[in-house]
């Protein structure tokens, strides 16, 4: 995973920017909760955890054994580590592999992007997972539905592997695969979703700078009057079990 060093500086309100909703939290960790097969034996490894929000609750909801955020963000990790209930790891994902700590079931909620040379880690992966263990991935598809200006929603298609890759790199690993596609729908005011952009709430608005970014809001609020914005949030889970 590359070092996210975009979300050191936004570390200290990252839980308040990224924000939709407490609908739109509840719908993707009862789709965690169900497709990884959570339970109170598990130790789940949430790589790229950010400041653990998720992984606590995750942890909290299933009574994990062990809940580790693995985030190579010194100043999310820093925030993290605040989380009674969660081990904060600073490290790439590969770093943590290598280390050989023990874990069941492992996370991927929208940093599949950041994770290089993605055949030999799912080979890797699946000898440290135990049989029946599991990973899910939580993508988007390359054509994000998000409000974004046009350069944005470009920026992201050339960042993002396909459905499709992911799920034969993973069969080629090793795994047996399951995949859904979700969508969630939710309402924000403008101006949230304008700070949201401003923050660069998401690595691959990362690239542009100031000028560009308040010329895309130009550009986003022609096509949305108003002083609320519809976002469609079409994900893809991606499940890969250990199967001998």
């Amino acid at each position: 995973m590359k070092r996210a060093n975009h979300f050191d500086t936004i570390a200290d309100v990252f839980n308040r920017i990224w924000y939709f909703s407490d609908d739109y939290k509840d719908f993707i960790i009862s789709h965690i909760h169900t497709d990884l097969a959570l339970c109170s034996n598990d130790i789940l490894a949430d790589i790229g955890g950010g400041t653990g929000s998720f992984t606590s609750r995750l942890a909290d909801e299933a009574h994990l054994l062990r809940a580790y955020c693995i985030e190579p963000s010194s100043a999310m990790c820093d925030e993290a580590a605040k989380l009674s209930n969660v081990t904060a790891v600073c490290s790439d994902a590969y770093t943590f592999l290598a280390s050989q700590v023990p874990f069941t079931k492992m996370l991927f909620k929208e940093v599949i992007h950041h994770i290089n040379d993605r055949e030999n880690f799912w080979k890797s992966a699946y000898k440290s997972l135990p049989d029946n263990g599991k990973i899910l991935i939580i993508t988007r598809p390359q054509n994000i539905a998000f409000p974004f200006f046009e350069a944005a929603k470009i920026e992201f298609s050339r960042n993002q592997p396909s459905q499709e890759v992911l799920e034969t790199q993973l069969r080629h690993g090793g795994f047996f695969i399951t995949s859904h596609q979700r969508s969630h729908t939710f309402t924000l005011a403008k101006k949230d979703w304008y700070t949201m952009l401003r923050h660069r709430f998401m690595s691959d608005l990362g690239v542009f700078n100031d000028q560009e970014i308040e010329e895309g809001i130009v550009e986003i609020e022609q096509k949305h009057p108003g002083e609320t914005i519809d976002i469609l949030d079409n994900l893809i889970f991606i499940t890969a079990t250990k199967q001998l």
